[in-house]
């Protein structure tokens, strides 16, 4: 059985959740914000009606109810229906029901924190903090085999068992702890100017492949959020995707507003497959969306291939939520417009960024905008088109819309395209080799994976199917 963790990217990172009959270590320097990630964890179970037994070692449990209303969470509803129990547990336990004594006694423990399971059918198990417990233990012999011993007792209850640990900023190798669970989750913290960051891995997942790279992660009053990036943005937008699950999870989850996405093509793979799907996914979602020609990417064009793929955008044609500007007469041919191209200069090129802003402008909904780069390059020279480029950028991120901008990266030069890369938020590439058609992020604002993905292309919606 999976538990999510109610936070999707830690999810992700633990492979879907925490397995029951599993233990995961959450280890983190003093205030990195270990027992506020497992209050959040222990949310996350309880809004999935799985009960859960929360266990302190420090604080009183009318402390901890009282500390989880500061982050916008509230256990009283989930403690009088039974689905919670908060409860402190003494290393040196006193009482009329065990024997009192000033050694650590682990067996009274084990004994108490399987009793408190049992009355609620607990499947979740969280107990904060085990650095006191292992200190307890004289030798570290010892202190295996009891610590083996707490973890398998627990665990056999088929639950999951979430321990929380203090480790030191110097701690180079890993602890007797880390050793023994089955899942490591390490947090930290370190102040970056006058900004204190908190960064999160998973460097030990026996269920799968860990992830040992550092994401950032925010807390606030809304939760954790959990980013890809370094930099993550001031506002992060869920409901824009690109259609493409697997796609917006190599994205980091989602596109932000005001970004400008790079799409690279080697001049032998057909973009048209994602650009058909994206357009489609947002025109389903009533997003309206703002098309700027080109050549090779015209008005006319585009409703041929939703016609081949049998898409039918009539109706938003009809509502206006697809614009079409296209920088060259639709009646003329390719070649006709290729030529009619020459003649074009920058003062053109800004014109037509006014009339797409002021298209922009009049549909009152966040468009995305496409186009097609790789002739605005070899139309004007190089200080023209970036200077474009830029504009074009500039207005977008202005009006917090989503530019999608695709370019074949073998028709230009290295440093026009290092320039572009520079002034993008996200880079997506697209190439083929030995006839098979390969993905990857090559730069994200929310933080790509930066692993190439097979993608296969069919005919009919869904257009892009990415194959892990």
């Amino acid at each position: 059985m999976n538990i999510s963790t109610g936070i999707k990217e830690l999810d992700y990172m633990i492979d879907g959740g925490l397995r029951t009959g599993q233990c995961y270590a959450i280890k983190g320097t003093a205030g990195a914000g270990k027992t506020v990630l497992s209050l959040f964890m222990t949310l996350g179970a309880l809004k999935q009606n799985i009960p859960v037994l929360f266990i302190s070692t420090e604080v009183e449990p009318s402390k901890i109810i009282d500390y989880v209303k500061s982050f916008g969470m509230d256990f009283d509803d989930y403690i009088k229906k039974g689905l919670l129990v908060v409860d402190k547990i003494a290393l040196k336990p006193q009482g009329i029901n065990v024997v009192q004594t000033d050694k650590f006694d682990l067996s009274a423990i084990i004994a108490r924190t399987k009793a408190k399971m049992d009355a609620i059918k607990a499947k979740l198990v969280v107990f904060d903090s085990i650095s006191a417990f292992i200190a307890e233990f004289q030798y570290e012999k010892t202190a295996r085999s009891g610590f083996m011993d707490f973890i398998r007792e627990i665990t056999k209850e088929d639950a999951a068992l979430v321990l929380t640990a203090e480790s030191q900023i110097s701690q180079e190798h890993a602890t007797l702890e880390e050793f023994l669970v089955d899942g490591v989750i390490k947090i930290r913290s370190e102040l970056i100017g006058n900004q204190l960051v908190k960064r999160i891995s998973v460097p030990k997942l026996r269920s799968a492949q860990p992830i040992s790279f550092e994401n950032r992660f925010i807390i606030n009053k809304d939760g954790i959020m959990i980013l890809r990036s370094e930099n993550p943005p001031t506002i992060y937008i869920q409901e824009e995707k690109t259609g493409i699950a697997k796609l917006d999870e190599l994205l980091g989850g989602g596109i932000p507003a005001g970004s400008v996405i790079l799409i690279e093509i080697d001049g032998e793979t057909n973009y048209f497959p994602l650009f058909l799907t994206t357009l489609f996914h947002q025109l389903k979602r009533d997003k309206g969306v703002i098309i700027h020609s080109n050549v090779h990417m015209h008005s006319a064009r585009i409703l041929e291939e939703f016609n081949r793929v049998e898409c039918d955008i009539t109706s938003h044609l009809n509502e206006g939520n697809l614009v079409f500007i296209d920088k060259y007469n639709r009646t003329v041919t390719a070649v006709e417009a290729r030529e009619m191209s020459q003649h074009i200069t920058t003062d053109d090129m800004i014109s037509v960024t006014v009339e797409l802003m002021e298209a922009f402008t009049r549909t009152e909904q966040r468009s995305v905008i496409y186009g097609d780069l790789t002739d605005d390059v070899n139309i004007l020279s190089e200080t023209d088109f970036l200077r474009y480029f830029a504009l074009q950028s500039f207005n977008v991120k202005e009006k917090r819309g989503v530019a999608y901008s695709f370019i074949n990266h073998n028709a230009i030069s290295r440093e026009i395209l290092a320039r572009l890369r520079t002034t993008a938020d996200i880079i997506i590439r697209f190439s083929r080799v030995n006839y098979t058609n390969y993905i990857e992020c090559l730069k994200s604002s929310t933080g790509a994976t930066f692993l190439p993905k097979v993608v296969k292309f069919r005919d009919k919606y869904p257009l892009v199917e990415i194959i892990g």
